[in-house]
C-alpha cells in the first residue's frame, strides 16, 4: 500500500476506508490446520522428461511447445499436490473452481476468479481435460503422467475446434492465445514462445532453445492511451490529483511532485511492489482525492492484469513513506490485501506487472535484482520507523516472479552472503494475523519469508527487536524475525543444518535449507566505532540554501539513527547514495528554489539491514 508523502497519516488511512479502498480487517478462523511450531513442510515434485515425450506422441503436438506451455505456467511444479491461488493442478496448471486458495482473513478475497471459472465451463479445464483423456478429475490432479497428458489433449483439441491445423511451431500461437484466454491472462501466450524461443532448464527437464521460432503475431492491445507502457500490454492513463487542500500553506496538497527525472538529477534507480489493502477502483477513485497525499505511477487489476497508469514517471509519486526512495523509484500498486495475498495476486497480474517492470527496467536502467526491484516492505519509513509498511507481504511469490522478469532464476555464486531462497510452494510456517480484535491462525500457505531465532534449534525464541517493542512473534505483520526471499545477507556462523545471518545487529539463525550462497560486496564497522544506521541518507541542515524550506515543517529534516553497529558485524551491500533530498512544495505557492535538489557532502551505503534497506555512512564502514 502506498504511503502519505512524509509519514502514513491516520486521516488518509481513514479516507481510504471510507472510500471503499480498503476492506474491512477482521480475521476469519483458521480453516485449516497449522503446522506445529517451528515445523516447515518441503517437498517437490516434478514431470518426467519421459511424461512430456509420450503425451506429445499421444496427441500430436510438438514436445517442445508442451514443456513451454508447461514451465511458463508451473515452472514444471507440481507443488505437491495442492492447488494454485487461481484454482490450477499440477505441472500442466488444469484449473478447478472448487480449488481457488482460501482467504487468509475472510471477507476480503475477490471473487472475480472463482466466478469467473464457474461461469465459463471452458475455463474448468481440469474438467474438460478429464473428459479427453477419459480419467477422473481427481487423478489428473495428483497423478503427474495423466496430468501432462490433460495439458497436451487440451492443446490438441483446442486446436480441432478451432480449425487449425499447425505445421510449425509459430502456428500453435493462435491455439495457445485461444487456450492461455482459459487462465484469465491474454500475456501468457506471449510469454511461452517467448520460452520457447530462449529455452529453458531444470535439475531434471530441459526444454532447448528454438531461436528459429517466428515471432508470433501479439495479441491486439486496447485503450493504451497515453500511457507509458510496453505495446503488448493493456494501458490507460487516469490522472492522479495535483490541487491544493489548504492555499495558505504550501505543503498541503496532494497528490504528487511534479518533476523531470531523471534528467533534473533524481535518477530512478528502484522500483517498488506494493499492494493496495483494498479494490482497484476504491484506489484509482482515492488517487484522484488531493486530500489522499498518496498516490502511485501504477495500479494493477488483479483479474485480468489490465494496468492503469496515475503519475508520470517523470513525477515523483508518494508511495514508499520514504523520500529518498520516493525521489528515485517508481511505485506499482497491485490490487489485493496483503493478508488474502495469494487470492489476489492472479497469474494475470503478476505476468503484466513482470512485463511492466521489464519495460521500465529497460528504459530507465533498472537492474532486475532485489536490490532494485523492492517490495514496500523491503522500504523503512523515514518519518516513523514503526510505521513502515510490509505489503505486498509474505504470500507474494518473488521466485515465480523474478522468473518472470528475467526468464529463470539467477545463478548462484559461493561467498560470504547468502540469499534467502525457500521453495515457495511448500514453505508454509505457521503464521498469524493480528488487530485490534485480537489475534488468530491463518490458514498454512505457501510464503515467501523465514522465520528467524535466536539460536539454531527449532524450539528457540524468534528474534526480538527492541524498536519495534519486542517483535519476536508469528504475527504476519511482525517483520522482526522474518527474512524474505531474494534477500541477501552477510553469514554470520553455521552449525549442522542452521546458518546464522547478521540482521539488524544480531545473529539471526535459519534453516540452511533456506537459503543459496550468493558473492557480493559487504561492510563492516570501522574497528572500535559504534556506527548509526540511518533510514534515510539526508543532507545536513547547514548544507540547504537560504530560502528553504517554505512551509511545514519549517526547519530543515534531520536524520536520527535508528541503530547502531559494531565489531565483526557485516551486511551485504546494495549501492552507494549520496545524501539529498528533493525539496518540492505545491508549484501554484511560488515559494523560492522549488523543485530543487540539495545534496549533501556525505555519502552513504544502502545495506540490506534486517527486513528493511537503511543506510550507514561510507566514513563509518570498510568495503570487503
Amino acid at each position: 500500500m502506498t504511503a502519505y508523502r512524509y509519514l502514513a497519516g491516520a486521516a488518509a488511512l481513514a479516507g481510504l476506508v471510507a472510500a471503499g479502498a480498503i476492506v474491512a480487517t477482521t480475521a476469519s478462523a483458521q480453516t485449516e490446520p497449522a503446522p506445529p511450531a517451528g515445523a516447515v513442510t518441503r517437498l517437490a515434485h516434478e514431470p518426467t522428461a519421459a511424461d512430456f515425450t509420450a503425451a506429445a506422441r499421444e496427441f500430436a503436438v510438438p514436445e517442445p511447445l508442451l514443456l513451454a506451455y508447461s514451465y511458463a505456467l508451473t515452472r514444471w511444479q507440481d507443488h505437491a499436490g495442492l492447488p494454485s491461488a487461481q484454482g490450477g493442478y499440477g505441472p500442466m496448471h488444469l484449473t478447478s473452481p472448487d480449488a481457488v486458495a482460501p482467504s487468509g482473513r475472510g471477507g476480503g478475497r475477490p471473487d472475480t476468479v472463482t466466478t469467473r471459472l464457474r461461469s465459463d465451463p471452458a475455463r474448468n479445464t481440469l474438467a474438460r481435460a478429464a473428459g479427453l483423456v477419459g480419467q477422473p478429475a481427481s487423478r489428473l490432479r495428483t497423478d503427474l503422467t495423466q496430468n501432462v497428458r490433460g495439458g497436451a489433449a487440451l492443446l490438441a483439441d483446442e486446436a480441432r475446434r478451432a480449425g487449425i491445423r499447425p505445421g510449425t511451431l509459430a502456428d500453435w500461437y493462435p491455439v495457445v492465445a485461444r487456450l492461455s484466454g482459459a487462465s484469465g491472462t491474454t500475456t501468457l501466450a506471449d510469454d511461452i514462445f517467448d520460452t520457447l524461443r530462449a529455452g529453458a532448464t531444470d535439475a531434471r527437464l530441459r526444454l532447448a532453445a528454438q531461436p528459429g521460432t517466428a515471432a508470433p503475431r501479439r495479441l491486439a492491445v486496447a485503450g493504451a492511451g497515453q500511457a507509458e507502457c510496453p505495446t503488448d500490454l493493456t494501458c490507460t492513463f487516469v490522472p492522479a490529483a495535483y490541487a491544493w487542500n489548504n492555499t495558505a500553506d504550501a505543503n498541503d496538497y496532494g497528490n504528487y511532485d511534479p518533476a523531470n527525472r531523471p534528467a533534473d538529477g533524481n535518477k530512478i534507480r528502484y522500483i517498488v511492489i506494493h499492494d493496495t489493502e483494498g479494490s482497484f477502483d476504491g484506489t484509482v477513485q482515492w488517487f484522484q482525492n488531493p486530500a489522499a497525499y498518496t498516490s502511485a505511477h501504477y495500479v494493477i487489476r488483479s483479474s485480468d492484469g489490465a494496468v492503469t497508469q496515475m503519475v508520470r514517471t517523470k513525477d515523483v509519486a508518494w508511495h514508499a513513506g520514504n523520500w529518498n526512495i520516493n525521489a528515485e523509484s517508481i511505485g506499482i500498486e497491485h490490487e489485493g490485501v496483503a493478508v488474502d495475498g495469494a487470492t489476489w495476486y492472479t497469474d494475470a497480474m503478476y505476468r503484466s506487472s513482470a512485463k511492466l517492470v521489464r519495460y521500465l527496467s529497460a528504459r530507465y536502467r533498472i537492474p532486475l535484482d532485489r536490490q532494485h526491484i523492492l517490495g514496500h516492505d523491503d522500504v523503512a519509513n523515514d518519518g516513523n520507523y514503526t510505521t513502515s509498511h510490509w505489503d505486498p507481504g509474505p504470500f507474494w511469490d518473488w521466485d515465480r516472479y523474478f522468473s518472470l522478469l528475467r526468464g529463470g532464476v539467477e545463478a548462484q555464486t559461493a561467498g560470504k552472503l547468502v540469499t534467502i531462497r525457500p521453495k515457495f510452494a511448500t514453505n508454509r510456517p505457521p503464521l498469524r494475523y493480528c488487530d485490534s480484535s485480537g489475534c488468530r491462525d491463518l490458514p498454512a500457505q505457501p510464503t515467501n519469508a523465514v522465520l528467524l531465532r535466536t539460536e539454531p534449534r527449532d524450539d528457540a525464541p524468534l528474534l526480538p527487536d527492541a524498536q519495534l517493542g519486542g517483535g519476536a512473534t508469528n504475527d504476519i505483520a511482525d517483520w522482526s524475525d522474518k527474512a524474505v526471499a531474494g534477500r541477501g545477507y552477510a553469514v554470520a556462523g553455521r552449525t549442522g543444518d542452521w546458518t546464522a545471518i547478521w540482521y539488524g545487529g544480531q545473529k539471526a539463525w535459519l534453516h540452511t535449507a533456506d537459503v543459496r550462497p550468493a558473492a557480493g560486496t559487504t561492510v563492516r564497522p570501522k574497528p572500535g566505532a559504534q556506527v548509526p544506521v540511518f533510514a534515510a541518507a539526508l543532507p545536513e541542515p547547514s548544507e540547504w540554501p537560504a530560502g528553504t524550506p517554505a512551509g511545514q515543517p519549517s526547519t530543515p529534516p534531520t536524520m536520527k539513527a535508528v541503530y547502531t553497529i559494531s565489531g565483526d558485524q557485516r551486511y551485504q551491500l546494495a549501492d552507494l547514495q549520496r545524501a539529498e533530498y528533493y525539496y518540492a512544495r505545491f508549484d501554484d505557492a511560488n515559494v523560492p528554489l522549488n523543485h530543487t535538489m540539495v545534496v549533501g557532502a556525505a555519502s552513504y551505503y544502502r545495506i540490506s539491514f534486517n527486513h528493511r534497506y537503511m543506510y550507514v555512512r561510507s566514513s563509518d564502514v570498510t568495503v570487503d
